[in-house]
């Protein structure tokens, strides 16, 4: 009996690292897969002069950096907890304020995003003067402030109210660790729902406004219709954002459930609510552009040159 229990232990904990290997293996190639394709973004970018003189591509490729970051901060972070893995407390918080920040920057460039498209059509003589570059390197300079600000608020209340003994330890690295009063947690939720609920008005607003100056003016048909279709793209990036936003309450809900159905549906769950959310975004804007589509069809290694 005991050498038969020995063994289905055994057979038990080779098809669990067996699972979380596979896991691991898919992700990191969708990870490496999603970076390609965001580097082919970049490099479009880069190399077209046009792109880097407009204010619309350069939000575009600024949610693209930030997106990038989040999900390279995120798989480092789930990396760390499928492996039970522990950071000493200041490493831990830098990974934590970093995804967190990028997390919300989402949303609040889409909001740029969409009141440029607002100007481009309600104001296309000042459009030129209102969104040029250098105002859209203070607009991400304004999106990095409001995002980052509650989140270092909770950064300092964790350093004002934790012992010093406690950032000489090691904690698994996830944002309930570094909670040491109930305040920090109310705080996050209150300003997700208001960054979120603030980025929705926005892009209504700016639809309804989009709609009602079409029919005031004799404006370009095909620009309103374009520039409308854009707001409800962004209106479906939002939605993928609060798909994330929803990950953390989903990932709760399978507590209850046994270790290993918890496991792989913890995994699956973050893949669809926290993962793919954040890669489809960008893609879906990128593509839809075609100019944007056109140029990064040149930088394709199996492009077959036309005669």
């Amino acid at each position: 009996n005991d050498t038969s229990g020995s063994i289905n232990g055994t057979q038990v904990a080779f098809s669990s690292h067996v699972n979380s290997f596979i896991r691991f293996t898919f992700m990191f190639a969708f990870i490496l897969f999603s970076l390609y394709v965001f580097i082919l973004m970049f490099q479009t970018f880069f190399s077209t002069r046009a792109f880097q003189e407009s204010c619309r591509y350069v939000l575009f490729v600024h949610m693209l950096l930030n997106d990038t970051m989040q999900l390279l901060v995120t798989v480092i972070l789930t990396t760390l907890i499928t492996y039970m893995l522990n950071l000493p407390v200041p490493i831990c918080s830098v990974l934590i304020l970093i995804s967190a920040v990028t997390y919300v920057n989402t949303p609040l460039n889409l909001a740029v995003m969409s009141l440029e498209r607002y100007v481009a059509i309600c104001f296309p003589l000042r459009h030129a003067e209102i969104c040029c570059v250098e105002r859209a390197w203070i607009a991400m300079t304004v999106i990095w402030i409001t995002g980052s600000s509650a989140y270092i608020a909770d950064l300092i209340l964790l350093g004002v109210l934790a012992k010093k003994s406690f950032f000489s330890t090691n904690v698994l690295c996830i944002h309930e660790s570094l909670i040491v009063t109930s305040v920090q947690d109310t705080l996050m939720s209150a300003f997700e729902i208001i960054i979120l609920l603030l980025v929705a008005m926005t892009i209504v607003c700016t639809y309804v406004k989009i709609g009602l100056e079409a029919k005031k003016v004799n404006a370009d048909k095909g620009s309103v219709s374009k520039a409308r279709k854009t707001v409800l793209l962004h209106a479906f990036q939002l939605s993928l954002c609060i798909v994330s936003f929803i990950y953390p309450f989903t990932d709760y809900l399978l507590i209850e459930l046994n270790s290993w159905l918890r496991h792989n549906l913890t995994y699956i769950n973050y893949f669809i609510f926290g993962l793919f959310p954040r890669y489809l975004s960008p893609v879906i804007y990128g593509l839809r552009d075609e100019a944007f589509r056109n140029a990064m069809k040149k930088f394709l290694p199996c492009r077959i040159p036309r005669v």
